[in-house]
């Protein structure tokens, strides 16, 4: 069925889209790989400003991320309204993401504030899919406080399964949850340099980037 007023909504966004375009920022993200349906090379903070000029709406998210732009997939992560989200819903829209861009700003600014956010690294890392186990990672770094020693140890469990690997940004993710995890408290920290000293000696790439990172948070940690 037509929805006028949602028709306006987008046609209002699209133009707002291509007037914020960045052809510089677009070219570069090609240059270095990062591959969308259209990209106008819209900065974030742009993005959300305009997201803050609508309500958000299931239907209009909906719409957004269909339409399948770089920005109207950011967008559509920006207005989705929180308590729509299902944890079907977050599988569903993590394996269909192309770019990792896209799954860091789902981690930032929508999965972290679900009621559920604490159980989903658990969810994420149960499908065997190489984008949910990134998003796993990257979303167990930002809400680290929260996450009981059963779901810490799950993640840690996993990250080492997980660490020999030739995909960067799943080791990247893997090294940032673990630097992040040796926030919790000393047991952690402790935990985790053991395990960076035996990445090191291992002489595996991906190995020795998780654990160059954490023992960066480990010096960082020392100097506060």
């Amino acid at each position: 069925m037509v929805n006028e007023q949602l028709d306006a909504q987008m046609n209002e966004i699209k133009q707002r889209i291509v007037l914020s375009m960045n052809g510089v920022t677009s070219d570069s993200m090609k240059e270095k790989g990062v591959n969308y349906k259209i990209n106008y090379g819209v900065s974030l903070p742009t993005l959300r400003e305009i997201a803050a000029l609508y309500t958000p709406s299931v239907d209009l998210s909906n719409r957004l991320w269909l339409l399948g732009w770089r920005e109207t997939l950011i967008l559509s992560i920006l207005l989705q309204p929180v308590a729509s989200v299902t944890a079907e819903k977050v599988l569903e829209r993590v394996k269909a993401t192309s770019e990792k861009e896209i799954i860091d700003a789902m981690c930032l600014f929508l999965l972290s504030k679900l009621s559920f956010r604490s159980q989903l690294p658990a969810i994420l890392l149960a499908e065997n899919d190489r984008n949910c186990n990134v998003a796993a990672f990257m979303l167990s770094a930002r809400i680290y406080q929260q996450l009981n020693a059963t779901a810490v140890d799950l993640i840690i469990e996993n990250g080492i399964k997980m660490s020999e690997s030739d995909d960067y940004e799943l080791y990247k993710s893997i090294a940032i949850c673990f630097g992040r995890l040796c926030r919790i408290n000393n047991q952690r920290a402790e935990q985790l340099k053991e395990l960076a000293d035996g990445f090191l000696s291992a002489q595996i790439s991906s190995q020795q980037v998780i654990a160059t990172e954490v023992k960066q948070e480990l010096d960082f940690l020392i100097d506060l």
